[in-house]
C-alpha cells in the first residue's frame, strides 16, 4: 500500500534496516477539529478513526500496525525499553521515550508542537523514539536517548543516525525569561534565543535539539524543516488552536517479522 508523500515527512540516509516517518495532518479519515489525520484518540477523536489513520500511515511505511508502542507522555526524561513487552499495553504508562532492539516493533511519539526525535544505530541493532518539549529537552531527554541506544546497540554516539522532526520553530516559540535562563544554565548557547519586535523572547527548539545531539557526539543529525504553529493546513498545533485538537505521530522501527516477546 502506498502513502501520499504529503501525509508524512522523512529524513535522509536512515540505516538500511530502519523504517521511519513523521505524520502530518493530511490524508486521514478524522473529521471536525481533528481533520484529517489525527493519531491520538484520547483528545476526543474516535478510536476507530485513529486506528485507521495509524494503520494507513504505518502500512504505507512498511511497518506492522500491530507492533506499535506508544506511551502517555509527561514532559520527563524516562525511557521505556519495550523488548519484553506487548504492543498495545503501554498506552497508559508514563514515559517520554521508547527504545527497542526487536525487529517488527514500532516506537511512536505523538506531538502537536513539541519535537519528535528519532534515533537509530547504524549497525541496525537498536532504535529509539523521543518526545522533546522544552521541559524534556532542558532536562536531558535527548542525552538519555543517546545513552539508551548506544548501550543496547554496543556502539558509540558517532555511530548513530538522528532525525529531529517538525515542531514549533523559533518564529513562533515565545518563552518567558525563566525558560531562557534554564537553558543557558544547562550550557545551551544564547544564539538560540532572540527578542521579537513585540519584546517577547523566542527560542529555537529544533536548533537546540540538533545542537544537543551534536554535543553528545552524534554526527549524522538531520533536522526537518517546518513549523507546526505556522502551517495550519499541514500540522496540528496546541499553541495555535488549543484543545480539542489532533496530534501527529512519529515512528521508527527495525524492519522484520513481528514476533512474540521472549521474556
Amino acid at each position: 500500500m502506498s502513502v501520499s508523500p504529503s501525509s508524512f515527512a522523512a529524513a535522509p540516509d536512515a540505516p538500511i534496516p530502519v523504517a521511519h516517518g513523521f505524520s502530518t495532518r493530511l490524508g486521514g479519515v478524522s473529521t471536525g477539529v481533528f481533520h484529517a489525520n489525527n493519531m491520538h484518540e484520547k483528545k476526543g477523536d474516535t478510536r476507530e478513526n485513529v486506528a485507521e489513520n495509524r494503520r494507513r500511515f504505518l502500512a504505507g511505511l512498511g511497518l506492522d500496525p500491530g507492533g506499535l508502542f506508544v506511551v502517555e507522555q509527561v514532559h520527563g526524561t524516562d525511557i521505556l525499553d519495550v523488548d519484553g513487552l506487548v504492543p498495545g499495553q503501554t498506552d497508559d504508562l508514563e514515559y517520554d521515550g521508547l527504545v527497542t532492539t526487536r525487529p517488527g516493533f514500532t516506537l511512536g511519539v505523538t506531538t502537536a508542537d513539541c519535537l519528535p526525535v528519532l534515533l537509530a544505530a547504524r549497525n541496525g541493532r537498536a532504535v529509539a523514539a523521543l518526545h522533546a518539549g522544552w521541559r524534556g529537552l532542558e532536562a536531558g531527554i535527548l542525552s538519555r536517548g543517546v545513552e539508551a541506544v548506544c548501550s543496547r546497540a554496543g556502539c558509540d554516539p558517532g555511530d548513530l543516525w538522528a532525525a529531529v522532526g517538525p515542531g514549533i520553530a523559533a518564529c513562533c516559540f515565545e518563552i518567558g525569561p525563566e525558560v531562557v535562563e534554564a537553558f543557558l544554565t544547562r550550557g545551551f548557547p544564547d544564539s538560540f534565543f532572540h527578542v521579537s519586535a513585540t519584546g517577547r523572547s523566542h527560542g529555537d527548539l529544533p536548533g537546540m535539539a540538533a545542537w544537543n545531539l551534536s554535543r553528545d557526539g552524534v554526527v549524522a543529525v538531520h533536522r526537518l524543516a517546518g513549523c507546526t504553529f505556522c502551517e495550519p493546513g499541514k500540522y496540528y498545533s496546541y499553541r495555535r488552536d488549543g484543545w480539542p485538537n489532533g496530534l501527529q505521530l512519529s515512528v521508527i522501527g527495525l524492519r522484520g517479522v513481528l514476533q512474540e516477546p521472549t521474556r
